[in-house]
């Protein structure tokens, strides 16, 4: 049998990527595919890593990260979620139970705001209402402004009316008409969030107080006809963003019944076109809901 040459060996062994022979890799010292070698070839006469094997290398993503494994979710780390509705609000306030209220930041993961023991708390210290992410801040533009605060938690964009920063996560402790009190990462453990959340009804009597303190002064201003005084009082009522309390509740009735009566005292002196009645007016209701009406009516007797 011929022997093959030797030039021809070499030839087929720079086709499968090798230059030389293994023993003569190895020769000597250390196999440079991970085996060892006291001699001329490798001690079982191969090299026992041969073969080239693949390493792993994680895939970047998109964000320039590394892509990882979706982290399983247990039931039992999730919170109750209820979402923002009437019947949400109607039923903690009926409970006098806080909310929490968590917004999510852009492409958060359901573990983002979860654990074990932050899902207790949902069950009976507070009610847990999640939102949906939006990034839009801006007014809408049929949006009617008003002196008179309405619900941040029930309104058309939350995420604006609370200031929440675009793209970041946020967690509002707040009472059970959604007036926030709190606020905190996502991060924040169970025993934080949960002192927190019983120190509510102590933050909802003060705010009670202080807006009844100015309530009684706008009580005492009307009934001493000083309409301008008690709106004073009302008006910085309406600046503590605050609804829902019965002292704020109050404030909005007192306010619509002199806004009332001064549409039909309005309505008497553009008939008359009684223009100083009108200026009077508009000196006495400057900054309320009424303004641009009795500035309109203005106009319409001057034309």
């Amino acid at each position: 049998m011929k022997s093959i040459p030797w030039t021809l060996v070499m030839a087929l062994l720079a086709v499968i990527g090798l230059s030389t022979p293994l023993a003569a890799q190895c020769s000597g010292g250390t196999c440079p595919n991970g085996g060892t070698s006291t001699g001329s070839s490798c001690p079982t006469g191969t090299c026992p890593n041969a073969k080239k094997t693949m390493k792993r290398v994680d895939k970047p993503t998109n964000t320039g990260g590394t892509a990882h494994q979706p982290v399983a979710v247990d039931p039992k780390g999730v919170p109750t979620w209820q979402k923002p509705s009437t019947d949400a609000v109607e039923t903690a306030a009926k409970d006098e139970r806080p909310i929490v209220v968590y917004f999510p930041s852009e492409g958060a993961a359901d573990t983002e705001f979860y654990g074990e023991e932050v899902a207790e708390l949902s069950k009976l210290d507070a009610m847990f209402i999640k939102m949906n992410y939006y990034a839009d801040r801006e007014a809408s533009p049929w949006a009617e402004k008003s002196a008179v605060p309405t619900s941040k938690l029930l309104s058309d964009n939350p995420a604006r009316e609370y200031d929440i920063p675009v793209g970041k996560a946020a967690v509002l402790v707040c009472d059970w008409y959604g007036n926030e009190y709190y606020r905190s990462g996502v991060d924040v453990d169970a025993k934080k969030l949960s002192a927190l959340i019983s120190k509510v009804k102590d933050e909802v009597q003060d705010a009670g107080d202080k807006l009844q303190k100015n309530l009684d002064k706008a009580k005492e201003s009307l009934d001493k006809e000083d309409r301008k005084n008690a709106l004073k009082y009302l008006l910085k009522n309406f600046k503590e963003d605050v609804v829902g309390l019965g002292p704020q509740e109050d404030s909005i009735r007192m306010y619509h019944e002199i806004l009332d009566a001064a549409r039909t005292e309005l309505a008497t002196m553009v008939e008359k076109k009684d223009a100083d009645g009108i200026k009077a007016l508009a000196k006495e209701f400057k900054k309320t809901d009424i303004e641009s009406e009795i500035d309109d009516a203005m106009d319409g007797i001057k034309s």
